[in-house]
């Protein structure tokens, strides 16, 4: 027989002994326990289940977390209709390798608790961190491994699979329980399945440790299909009465209509009695409420994503039905209609009536009321969205809503909570902790525009573009307002990443701004902004205008 021959049916040998192990592992494991989860696996994810249990745990988080070797630089200037806003912030990346995309953040004492998508918890303490991995809670029993070892397909990195249904999904701590509770999606390999269930451990703030171990009490039916497009909600919302409400989407499951069928968990807001474990249905009809919170008056509040448009703001009360999927103020995806045989299209025929709607979406995540950041919003709503990387201000006068501000943040903003000393605290999608607060020394100069622009020379060189006052995403240049307090390409606008290089320069100087203005490309090649025929004594005029623009106190923060 050929050498060549003699080869390859060797190699086929071995490759045949080492295929028939395995499948006599997965026969033995299936015959032994769950042989249509272990088949499965093996049909649709042999890779996966390689990578987990034979790889090993170290191996899996290379491949599936992410960590950011260059860090950015977080700090700006946010200009709003009633404040000047200064915004810094860390990422949790540029530390540790971390899964992106959801999670959520919890405020104890001046502590926040950061949940990433996929059950990390850490911690980091207010003003300056460090993020540090808390230890001192166990770890979310969401069977994680075994979900990874199951799930079809070959591995991805699940940071960047923005729609697979598994992830963390919201924590809060319960101050007078002593309790930290958890909504989180929950593997079950019997079923080869997944459930969103809702979890508490008691947890001592002072020593900033839990005992015991997670507690379930609640758990919806199990999802369909094994991932997709997710739609799960998951938000929690606390009063100090012992009740706990979930807000659980459906998953986009029209046909049945699970949300508004009163034995399914789907498209529901679910009170859960903490001391009894036992649960009830408080509203019905939602579609993906992905924000949930209490007013400090005891009114419930959700923001809802509707589908092509038709976001809501809703007021729930006991016994609502917002009538999803039978009525919504969207429309189908590339549709001028909602599907035929239900109500016409934007109205709510007998329904419960959103507070307020977006059209086009926004993406509305969590909305919390202001109690402590400045006396000018006090009382207003604040929803933190995805699509529309802002935060939308409320102003809610007799129940009604009396007008809503854009703030741009140019961040997908996942959680937000408010610190007992006014801050505002942002989670994005980026694993960016963003820290906003109330710009003082700004606010205490009483104007963001200058009263003159001088010989004009600003005018005519730079108001063709620029502006003073607020930025909004559609102003094809940022603001000049405050120019030499704030740091570079810190304004509330989309900046050349060559400019952005610039922001370890601090804040400008009138020597900076003059070289820049003789040559932008110079200054920061690849710079969107043009170069103009500008002479020298034109440089220095419009330098001169624009510092006496920026008449806040010699001991400014804004540039940190």
């Amino acid at each position: 027989m050929p050498r060549r021959t003699v080869i390859i049916v060797g190699f086929s040998l071995i490759l045949c002994f080492a295929v028939g192990a395995i499948f006599g592992q997965f026969l033995h494991e299936a015959m032994r326990d769950h042989i249509g989860v272990s088949l499965r696996t093996l049909v649709k994810a042999p890779l996966s289940y390689w990578r987990v249990n034979e790889k090993g745990w170290d191996s899996l988080q290379a491949f599936y977390y992410t960590k950011d070797e260059h860090s950015l630089s977080l700090h700006k200037n946010v200009e709003t209709n009633l404040l000047p806003l200064k915004i810094a912030g860390e990422r949790l990346s540029e530390s540790y390798a971390v899964p992106k995309m959801g999670g959520a953040i919890a405020l104890v004492g001046k502590t926040v608790i950061v949940l990433d998508r996929l059950g990390g918890i850490y911690s980091y303490g207010l003003p300056n961190g460090p993020f540090v991995p808390l230890k001192t809670i166990p770890p979310l029993p969401n069977n994680l491994k075994d979900y990874l070892a199951h799930r079809p397909g070959p591995p991805i990195n699940l940071a960047d699979a923005t729609n697979d249904q598994f992830r963390a999904r919201d924590i809060i701590y319960l101050p007078d329980r002593r309790m930290l509770a958890a909504c989180y999606d929950k593997f079950d390999e019997a079923s080869g399945k997944l459930r969103t269930v809702v979890s508490v451990i008691p947890f001592d703030s002072a020593t900033f440790s839990a005992s015991g171990s997670w507690r379930e009490v609640f758990a919806t039916e199990a999802f369909p299909y094994d991932l997709g497009i997710t739609s799960g909600a998951g938000m929690l919302a606390y009063r100090p009465n012992g009740t706990l409400r979930v807000a659980i989407g459906d998953h986009y499951i029209t046909e049945p209509k699970v949300s508004e069928d009163d034995t399914s968990t789907f498209g529901k807001i679910i009170e859960i009695d903490l001391a009894k474990e036992q649960w009830r249905i408080i509203s019905k009809g939602h579609r993906n409420p992905e924000g949930l919170t209490f007013t400090h008056s005891g009114e419930l509040i959700s923001a809802e994503h509707g589908p092509s448009g038709g976001d809501e703001l809703n007021l729930v009360t006991d016994g609502s039905d917002f009538g999803w999927p039978n009525v919504t103020l969207g429309t189908d995806y590339n549709s001028y209609d909602w599907p035929p045989g239900t109500s016409p299209v934007g109205t709510l025929a007998s329904y419960s009536v959103p507070l307020f709607a977006w059209l086009p979406s926004i993406a509305p995540t969590q909305v919390i009321e202001v109690n402590h950041f400045d006396s000018r919003w006090a009382g207003d709503l604040l929803v933190a969205t995805l699509k529309a990387e802002s935060i939308y201000r409320i102003r809610l006068n007799a129940g009604r809503v009396l007008y809503v501000e854009r703030i741009w943040i140019g961040e997908r903003i996942r959680d937000i909570v408010e610190a007992d000393d006014g801050t505002l605290i942002l989670w994005t999608d980026d694993t960016k902790l963003l820290f906003m607060t109330v710009d003082k020394d700004q606010l205490a100069v009483g104007r963001r525009t200058p009263p003159v622009v001088g010989s004009g020379i600003v005018s005519v060189h730079c108001l063709a573009c620029h502006h003073f006052g607020p930025t909004s995403p559609t102003d094809f240049a940022p603001s000049l307002s405050n120019l030499f307090n704030r740091p570079i390409a810190s304004d509330n606008f989309s900046y050349s990443s060559a400019l952005h290089a610039k922001q370890k320069l601090g804040p400008w100087t009138p020597a900076l701004l003059a070289e820049f203005l003789a040559d932008p490309y110079k200054f920061a090649s690849g710079t969107t902004m043009s170069p103009r025929a500008i002479s020298p004594e034109e440089i220095n005029d419009i330098v001169a205008n624009l510092s006496a623009a920026s008449q806040s106190p010699p001991n400014s923060r804004m540039s940190q």
